[in-house]
């Protein structure tokens, strides 16, 4: 029989295990959650998870310990001369105000790649990050309180990259519901667009997605894209496509193919 000073002791150590363990979970460090989540998506991501540990280093160089004000896009040239873009030529995909639905689309299409669909951008889709000086955290709240910050310069640097390895004919999603498909402030307008080139693209086809046709092509800010393209000499196309023929298409499940 267990003795009541036996009982004791053992309900002691239990009671100091749980603390230990309620302990080391209130302070496990914010860069081990942030690391955890870099982790996973990049070990998910195809057949990329020998690389996955020094990418993420990498990438933590370019931030912590540095401001997150004022922040240099230049600090993440390492990480993308260490993971370029290397999709095939001909499937690039760009998008604006489609977010979900190119998404959803590309998912099922094997052959078309948005940035979100490259490593790097599938990884940190969603996330937020920073540093502080003199400090080797990554936080993860109150990092895009500055307009240039580590989130804002990865996308912009990335959107650029991404735009800079386009080639042959390309597209992008745009929304027909809105009074502006499109905008030049946007990250399409304003960053990959000006990093298009002639002759590496030849040609870029505007879906233009809308609930039913509205003859949206003729739209005031699509033909300020036309003449930007006319003077890179890049051949502009535009397709209005509804969303239900969309959806019809991601059904489908074709490997590849295009549905407009």
């Amino acid at each position: 029989m267990v003795s009541k000073k036996a009982i004791g002791c053992i309900v002691t150590v239990v009671l100091v295990v749980v603390a230990v363990v309620v302990l080391s979970v209130r302070l496990t460090p914010r860069t081990a959650k942030f690391k955890a989540t870099f982790m996973k998506r990049c070990e998910a991501y195809g057949e990329t998870s020998h690389i996955c540990e020094k990418t993420l280093a990498t990438f933590q160089q370019a931030y912590v310990g540095k401001k997150h004000s004022d922040f240099s896009e230049g600090n993440y040239d390492q990480l993308f001369a260490e993971t370029p873009f290397k999709h095939p030529c001909g499937k690039t995909m760009f998008w604006s105000k489609t977010k979900d639905l190119v998404h959803e689309f590309t998912k099922k299409r094997d052959c078309l790649f948005t940035l979100e669909d490259t490593l790097l951008g599938s990884v940190l889709d969603g996330l937020e990050w920073c540093g502080k000086e003199g400090n080797n955290e990554t936080f993860t709240e109150h990092c895009k309180e500055n307009k240039t910050n580590p989130v804002s310069s990865f996308w912009k640097t990335a959107s650029t990259r991404f735009a800079q390895h386009a080639c042959g004919e390309v597209s992008v999603m745009l929304n027909g519901e809105i009074d502006e498909p499109y905008n030049a402030n946007s990250f399409f307008g304003g960053v990959e667009v000006p990093n298009l080139r002639s002759p590496r693209v030849t040609h870029l086809t505007v879906v233009l997605v809308a609930k039913e046709n509205k003859n949206q092509c003729n739209n005031e800010s699509l033909k300020n894209l036309n003449n930007i393209l006319n003077g890179k000499e890049i051949v502009y196309a535009c397709k209005e496509v509804t969303q239900s023929h969309i959806k019809k298409c991601i059904r489908e499940k074709k490997t590849c193919g295009a549905c407009w």
